[in-house]
């Protein structure tokens, strides 16, 4: 999903990091009752939680891609229902699930901004909590020439840091968080500490699903279908305005390099690799699925 300065979101998951069992509860409850959401006082009761919490949810499912709601009315995404319908994962026991569920989040430029630009924009691989702040108001004021309060910003920094970094603490919301499983971030030094440092490297992650790199791949095709290939350097850094999976998985150059090639044994003819002009590109093969494709070929085993 581009980027569009006119189009963001800050901010507006109550400072709940997403918990395990939130995103489940909500496509169950939008399923027995569409506007669920509508009704704060049941949404409560049904899902088990208060109302801020509600609203997190609310904006969860959103953000996730799982769930669209127009008019008060929800209403599951096609990936929503291959994700958490009967045929997918929807205890989210698959680690595969986890790793498409973090690009869904961090890739939808809309409303997950914040998320967007620290995945796909964000390099310093340690960096402290007010190092990231300073670098989200840069991007807001700079590149999308808007305004948002530093309440707002410091709410999705430090809502980011919880739901991704491993802490052993009484932070309830952060150790339910299924993200943090990824170890995408982490705690550099004393967890204790005050002020805390973080690390958040490229490395090789050769535990990295090959169908979470599939997906992302597929959606990157899809979103510029006029795009036959895309230079590897785009994959791996990003520069045009869209997610770039290199950098959401914070692949190495080895390490993307590396997966691409579990992918492309894995499904043959959906991708290839040429030097073009004496740029490194990967082409969109002859085989080649859709995102949903992907899919399905992997929950419900149907050909991609």
């Amino acid at each position: 999903m581009k980027l569009d300065p006119k189009q963001t979101a800050f901010g507006r998951h109550e400072t709940f990091p997403l918990r395990y069992a939130w995103l489940t509860k909500g496509f169950d409850a939008v399923l027995d009752q569409p506007d669920i959401f509508n009704e704060p006082d049941l949404a409560m009761v049904v899902l088990g939680v208060g109302r801020n919490m509600v609203s997190a949810i609310h904006y969860w499912l959103q953000a996730a891609r799982l769930v669209e709601f127009a008019d008060g009315q929800g209403k599951p995404t096609a990936l929503g229902e291959l994700l958490l319908g009967d045929d997918g994962d929807p205890y989210l026991e698959d680690e595969a699930t986890l790793w498409i569920l973090h690009w869904l989040l961090v890739s939808n430029a809309h409303l997950a901004t914040g998320f967007f630009w620290f995945f796909n924009r964000y390099a310093m691989p340690r960096f402290q909590e007010e190092q990231v702040r300073a670098g989200m108001t840069e991007f807001t004021a700079a590149e999308l020439q808007i305004e948002r309060a530093q309440s707002t910003l410091k709410s999705d920094v430090s809502t980011l840091l919880r739901m991704y970094a491993p802490v052993a603490d009484k932070d309830e919301d952060h150790l339910d968080s299924p993200l943090a499983q990824l170890r995408l971030i982490e705690i550099d030094g004393d967890a204790k500490a005050r002020i805390k440092t973080y690390r958040s490297p490229r490395a090789a992650r050769p535990f990295l699903p090959p169908v979470a790199l599939h997906f992302a791949l597929a959606e990157c095709f899809a979103d510029a279908p006029e795009q036959p290939a895309l230079p590897v350097r785009l994959v791996l850094y990003g520069g045009d305005e869209r997610a770039a999976p290199g950098a959401a998985f914070r692949l190495s150059e080895e390490g993307l390099m590396a997966a691409l090639t579990q992918v492309m044994a894995r499904w043959p003819g959906h991708y290839e690799l040429r030097d073009t002009a004496g740029v490194h590109q990967i082409y969109r093969g002859e085989r080649f699925a859709d995102p949903l494709g992907t899919l399905r070929g992997y929950y419900c085993g149907a050909a991609a």
